[in-house]
């Protein structure tokens, strides 16, 4: 195929463009005044891919908020007690008493790795993000579910950390809107920079 012959559609060449200016790390407006936008690393670009796919034309990321491998700690408990549950069933000769209260014992195993691979499969998925206009949380694997509230209906962005996430510097950020509106970021890796992104940059 002739390269010279792929045509785009706008809206592809919008992305397009907007993806080149993040790499880049500045972004130009229409009336040719340039913005300086942090440059995105190759991570946050991958946490960032369904958010990148939705912004409006005059809309661009300024920060991805990372979770903190703590994140994964219930899901990497319950892969690992499903685990165990399969290797004592393995290695372990229970007789006959073993079915008399777990006929299918390796199922329960199986049911907590699954388990636990899908929680960690939807943290991974999970997108974290303020733009200029908005902050955005989207979570689920299959089934997709977006929240998101205005920069201009902000009224307040607080941190919030256990005794146990204080120890280990991450925390849950609370952006609250007008109303009963309010958007959750739960174990943040750098949740004062991401606070700080928008009191800072845009003037919340």
């Amino acid at each position: 195929m002739n390269r010279n012959n792929i045509q785009l559609s706008d809206e592809e060449m919008l992305q397009f463009k907007m993806f080149q200016e993040q790499m880049k790390g500045f972004r130009t407006s229409d009336n040719g005044v340039n913005f300086v936008v942090p440059q995105l690393s190759g991570q946050e670009l991958r946490k960032s891919s369904y958010v990148r796919r939705t912004l409006s034309s005059d809309e661009y990321i300024m920060k991805v908020a990372m979770l903190h491998p703590f994140a994964y700690f219930g899901a990497m408990v319950l892969i690992a007690i499903g685990l165990g549950i399969l290797y004592y069933l393995g290695n372990v000769d229970l007789g006959k008493a073993k079915y008399l209260y777990f006929p299918y014992e390796k199922s329960l195993g199986w049911f907590f790795v699954f388990m636990g691979f899908c929680k960690y499969l939807n943290l991974k998925m999970t997108e974290m993000v303020v733009t200029t206009k908005r902050v955005i949380c989207k979570t689920g694997i299959i089934a997709v579910n977006t929240e998101e509230l205005k920069n201009a209906r902000i009224e307040s962005v607080e941190i919030k950390q256990t005794l146990w996430q204080r120890l280990w510097r991450y925390a849950d950020i609370y952006f609250t809107g007008t109303g009963v509106s309010y958007v959750l970021f739960t174990n943040i890796k750098d949740a004062r920079s991401v606070k700080s992104t928008l009191e800072d940059n845009l003037d919340i």
